[in-house]
Parts: structure tokens; sequence; C-alpha cells
């Protein structure tokens, strides 16, 4: 075989290899072939000879090869030269020569749009010739789309015809998708959507990483229509010292736990704006993936992808941390998702304060000196039968787990056994701690089997079925699917002090709080002026216009705040009647908190009426040093007994801005730059409390963005 051009030799190769450039040493005098890559060429050509002639043909032809830099440069300047016969600002130019495949663009802009698209349509009619007509942003040597098809795959969701946001990805057209005007695009999408689903199922799983980012080893179950029980079996002691009577003690408690699945829906609202932002997106995804080619992306699965993100991220949060609220049939108000279900720490309030299933251990509050023995605590007291059982697993929020491991460090500094952080408890290899990234925030602990937390699901595949509807220039997007969790069995109600009060329950945790002290949920008028104790801490909602007069569901020893609502049409009180016992009235419209407690016998009594506290503001932070953290707060005054110059700024984060005064009486505050940590337009001389410097951070560095100096 005679090789007649060094550049049909060097396509064949690249296309053998599945490169995208022959590889040149660092003189750029000869070809660079690796080992592996001759290995390959020699099986292809299977003639020694043919292998030598064609790299002499390489190395021969290299001295009138094009560089890089060169090939570069000109097709920048062929690029300027063309956009320049446009209505583009020089400033535009440049911008579109920096931004992309200098190659593709100038094969986007020879050729006319009109005559582009008849040939697509012609093409589209011809049975045959299904030769490659573009090779689109760069993704890879092999990226090359057919006549009909985005990267040539055939596949109906990357065709062509009826889909301009395929022909946009492959540069057969340059304008967004007409997204508002042509419902005819709308529906296309809304086929391709359950097409896509149909042929690539398990694509469309992984997307979703199974158990959404909740711990891989609890187990699912599918097909929960609603709710789901499972008995569960609690046996007294059995034998007895011999006797002369009969006194038989075989007593049990048959006792079924109830998970709940709940219905979730995803109502969007798009305009053809919207839209088209996240067509652009898709295309620069494409055009960002360098050196390989997408696992056939097209936009379809760019749209179930993006709106998929954020609803998985919420899955796990209202999975752990969600308190299920009905929102009325007559909302006129989008509910918040973490209102959407019943999660799990949701599961262990009602447990404890509600139904009295499982009492935690009395152990306090943790600190960063104590958390290593704390750790030991909770699991000493676990039963002898239980703390031994290897299948424990110990639920940590990442504060918790990080002083962890630096206490441990400085308790058993040269007797570290772990890398990174610890996986288990030292002296408890069978509890292995499991970092919640959901519990970050809480002192709330717990300890259960690797096996009682289980995730409860109908359809799998519902939470990928997105649907477009078109009505009115707008177009929605919609789905369905219903998602829960439970704990598959938590324990059995007990008298205070029984002996068995802790071995009849197979989840254990701390006693601090289980939720944040201001964490609440919405409660809506059912206009019956009754309210359901289902949490304890509740905020009337903008349409409550009822009075209240009862709560019901109220466990004895239970506390439960109701807290007012300034937005309210009109004032509307919780009275002192049926089974409330107030001082006096207490007004709804008014920004205040009404604590109450439910007494043995079910009356509920009041303990206190108190503002609602804002978010405070940052303090205002007085400093004599030379040094200010701006992690304090905003204002910052100097009250330095004699001259003084700002030496650093420590912490803080990107965009904070804080604001220096300068010190009462004769002494002054200087400003100057400090390499890396501060920038001011000039020195700064704060001579008297009301002179000012406002400072705010970028990339690092604190800058002046305003002064105010006498």
């Amino acid at each position: 075989m005679k090789w007649k051009l060094a550049a049909q030799l060097a396509t064949v190769v690249m296309t053998i290899l599945g490169i995208d450039k022959i590889p040149i040493d660092g003189e750029g005098k000869k070809v660079a072939f690796s080992d592996d890559q001759k290995n390959e060429l020699k099986d292809f050509l299977k003639d020694e000879k043919q292998m030598d002639e064609m790299m002499e043909m390489f190395n021969k032809d290299l001295s009138n090869m094009e560089t890089e830099n060169q090939r570069e440069e000109r097709l920048k300047n062929e690029l300027r030269t063309a956009l320049r016969q446009t209505n583009l600002t020089e400033e535009e130019v440049e911008t579109k020569i920096e931004e992309g495949d200098v190659e593709a663009q100038l094969k986007l802009i020879n050729k006319n749009q009109k005559e582009q698209k008849a040939l697509i349509e012609k093409l589209l009619k011809s049975p045959e010739d299904d030769s490659p007509i573009a090779t689109g942003p760069k993704i890879g040597p092999k990226a090359m789309h057919s006549a009909t098809h985005l990267f040539g795959d055939n596949k109906a969701w990357n065709a062509f015809e009826d889909r301009p946001w395929n022909q946009r990805a492959a540069g057969i057209v340059t304008t967004a998708t007409d997204w508002v005007e042509e419902s005819v695009n709308v529906d296309k999408l809304n086929g391709d959507l359950k097409l896509y689903y149909r042929e690539n199922p398990d694509e469309i799983k992984s997307l979703h990483r199974d158990n959404f980012g909740l711990p891989s080893f609890w187990p699912k179950r599918m097909n929960v229509v609603d709710t789901i029980a499972s008995g569960t079996i609690v046996t007294a002691e059995i034998s007895q010292a011999r006797k002369l009577p009969w006194l038989p003690k075989n007593n049990n408690l048959i006792q079924p736990e109830e998970g709940k699945i709940y219905p979730i829906q995803i109502d969007m609202e798009f305009v053809g704006y919207y839209l088209q932002q996240l067509e652009a997106s898709w295309i620069a995804k494409l055009t960002n993936r360098e050196g390989s080619q997408p696992y056939k992306m097209t936009f379809v699965q760019f749209l179930v992808s993006e709106f998929d993100k954020k609803a998985r991220v919420e899955d796990r949060i209202a999975t752990v941390k969600g308190v299920h609220v009905d929102t009325p049939k007559d909302a006129t108000q989008a509910g918040k998702f973490i209102n959407r279900q019943d999660g799990l720490l949701y599961q262990f309030y009602k447990a404890r304060h509600i139904t009295k299933k499982y009492k935690p251990f009395a152990v306090g509050t943790p600190t960063v000196s104590n958390i290593v023995d704390y750790v030991d605590k909770i699991i000493e007291r676990l039963p002898l039968e239980v703390r031994v059982n290897p299948n424990l697993v110990f639920y940590i929020s990442p504060y918790w787990m990080k002083a962890y491991k630096r206490r441990y460090e400085q308790l058993h500094g040269t007797q570290n056994d772990y890398v990174g952080y610890p996986t288990n408890p030292k002296d408890y290899s069978n509890v292995k701690f499991e970092v919640m990234p959901d519990l970050e925030g809480l002192d709330f602990m717990f300890i259960t089997f690797d096996d009682n937390i289980e995730i409860l699901e109908n359809i799998p595949k519902e939470k990928s079925l997105y649907r477009f509807e078109y009505l009115l220039r707008k177009i929605y997007v919609w789905a369905d699917y219903k998602l829960g969790v439970r704990l598959i069995h938590i324990g059995t109600t007990v008298k205070d002090g029984d002996p068995l009060e802790f071995k009849v329950q197979t989840v254990w945790s701390n006693d601090v709080s289980i939720f944040p002290a201001d964490f609440s949920i919405p409660v809506f008028d059912t206009k019956t002026g009754r309210i359901s104790a289902k949490y304890g801490y509740m905020k009337v909602e903008d349409g409550w216009n009822t009075t209240v007069t009862h709560i019901d569901d109220a466990k004895p020893g239970q506390i439960i705040k109701i807290e007012g609502n300034p937005n309210i049409v009109e004032s509307k009180n919780v009275n002192s009647t049926g089974n409330l016992s107030l001082a006096s009235t207490f007004d709804l419209k008014q920004a205040k908190i009404l604590t109450l407690f439910v007494k043995a016998d079910g009356s509920i009594v009041e303990l206190k009426r108190e503002d609602v506290v804002s978010a405070a503001a940052p303090a205002d932070v007085n400093f004599d040093a030379g040094i200010i953290d701006a992690s304090e707060g905003v204002n910052f005054y100097s009250t330095a007994a004699a001259n003084e110059v700002l030496d650093e700024i420590t912490n803080g984060v990107e965009g904070n801005e804080i604001t220096i005064y300068g010190p009462p009486g004769a002494p002054t505050l200087t400003i100057n730059d400090v390499a890396g940590n501060i920038e001011v337009a000039s020195q700064a001389v704060l001579a008297t409390a009301s002179d000012k410097i406002t400072l705010v951070k970028t990339g690092g560095v604190w800058y002046e963005s305003e002064r105010t100096i006498a």
C-alpha cells in the first residue's frame, strides 16, 4: 500500500487510534506515538515495512506542516474578517473569537441559514446517503452528526426534524428555539420525554443515585400505595423456680408499626425566555466536554436532569427533616417542600413526645471537650444485649463528627489508629458512625440497627416522568410521585421507670431537642376554631380568620407554642374556652408567641407569652488593637487610647461589608494598604468618632467602597 498524502494518512491513523491529532515530540521534528499506539498500528497494517514508510512520510512532511499556534492564529484572523462583515461591534467581534471553537464558528458563518434549512429538509426526505454534515461543538474526535440525527445515533429524540434545539447543537441553525409561538416544539419535547424514558430507564435511574444522598445501606420498599405496617412482639420474662401452684406468666404485646407514604407534586411554569436559557446552557455543556463524547446527551435528558437536581435535594432533606402539613384545597400560595412529608426527625419527635414509644438517655448537652466521653456514655447506656450487636449505627452531624475527631486526637495524640475521620467509636468496632448532613446544626444523635430505617416508594420511575403542556403562551411542566420513610420499629410504651424501658425499644438517642428551637410548622384555618397539636411550635398562616377555642391531639406533658401573624386580615383571638385555660385572650394579629402546657388530665394551660425575636443584626463591635475579626460584626468602633494602625482584617466571607469608625478623643486610627489583605484608595486617618470607612471583601482582599472623613 502506498500512501499518497500525509494528510490522508493522518486521517486514517487518527481514526484507527481514536485520537484527534498526530502526536509530535517537543522539538516538532518527529512524530511521537506511544508504544501502545505503535503496536495498535502494527496490528492494523500487518507489515513492518509499511509501518516504517508511514513514519518516514510523517517526519518528512512535518517541515511543511502548519503548527498548532499558526493554525489557530490563521483561523482567528479568518473569523475576525468574517465577523467584521456583520453588524457586530469590534468589542463584540473579539468576544466572539475568544468564547468558543473558532473553526466551528467559521463553519456556521460561512453557511447561509436558509440554504442549510433547505439542505436539511432535502436530506430528511432522502432514504440514502446518510453522510456526516456537521461536527458541531468540539466534543471529541468521533462526535460526527449524521444528515438526520445529532451524534448520528438514529434515536428519535436526537433527530433534527422538528427539533430546532438539536439543529442548534449541531451548528445547523444559530437562533434560539421559539418556544412561545411554536406549540409544535412543546408537543415534540413532551413526546420525546416519554420516549426517552421508555428506552433509557436505567440511565434515568442513575440520575437519582437511587437513595438521593441518603445512607446507601437503608433498605427500600416499593409499591407502597398509602400506608404499610409491620407487627412487632415484645415478650415479658417467662421462666421461674419450681413451685406447687400453677402461676402462668406468658405476657406479651403485639404492636404494629405503621409507615406512611406521601403524594408529592412538582408544578413548574415557563415562558419561552427561560426555556431558551436552558437550551443555551445545554449547548454550553456540550462545548465544555472536551476530549470525550457525551453519552448521547440530548436536550430532553438535560431538561430532566436539571429539573431533577433540585427535586432530589429536597427529597433528601424532607426525608430527614420534613413535617407534613395538609395544604388547604383553596390554597393560593405554594407550600414549602419541608411540609410535604413526615421525615425521620419528626418520627423521633412523635415517638418521644406524643406516643411515648421511646425514651431518650438523660446525658445532657454535648460539648467540644466532652464529645468523646459523651458518645461513649450513650453507647454504654444501651442494654447489654444491644450493645454487643454487630449491626449498630450511630448517626451524628458533620459538626460533632469533626469535634469528635479533634478531641480524640487531643486525648490520644500518639495512638491514632485511623486515617481521616474515625469510622467507629474507640472500643466499639461493632458501632458504625454515619455522618448525616441534615443533622447539621443539631445536637441530636441517635443509634439504631442498620436495617431499621426504610425508604418507602410507590413507583420509582414516577420521579422521572415530567410532562409538558402548552396554554396561553406559557409552558407548564409537572410530575407526581410518592415518597416516605419510616422507622421499622421504634419501641413500646411503658411506664416511666419501668426496668424494661430501654429494652423494649430499637432506637436510642440523647435527650436534647430534636428540632431547632426556631423550627415551626404552618397552621391553616379550617374554619372550625380547632388546631391539631401535631408539632409543638405552630405559626398561623396569612389567611387565618377564625377564633381558636380548642387544641386537639395534645398529649400530657407536651409544650405547645402558637405564634401570631401580623399579616392576617383582622384580629382573631385564642380564647380561654374549650380545653384551653389562658390568663386572657391572645390576639393572633401580633408578633407574639403563646406558650402552653398540656396537663395530665388533658387540659391546656398558659405558661407565658413573649415577643417574636427577629434574627438579631450583627452586634456593634468595639476594638482597641490593630486587628479586626470580621466574623464578629458589621460596625467596628475603635476605642484605642493611643494612635493605632490597622494591621489586619481576619475572617469574613466573600461579599462581606464592614464599616470602621474612628476612636473618640485625640487618638487616631490609620488604615493603609496591607498586601493581600487591605486595599484603600489612599491612606485613611480616622481622627474622630464620626469618621468612618467602609470595606468590602472580594477575592480575599478588603477593598474600600466609601469613606466619610472630616
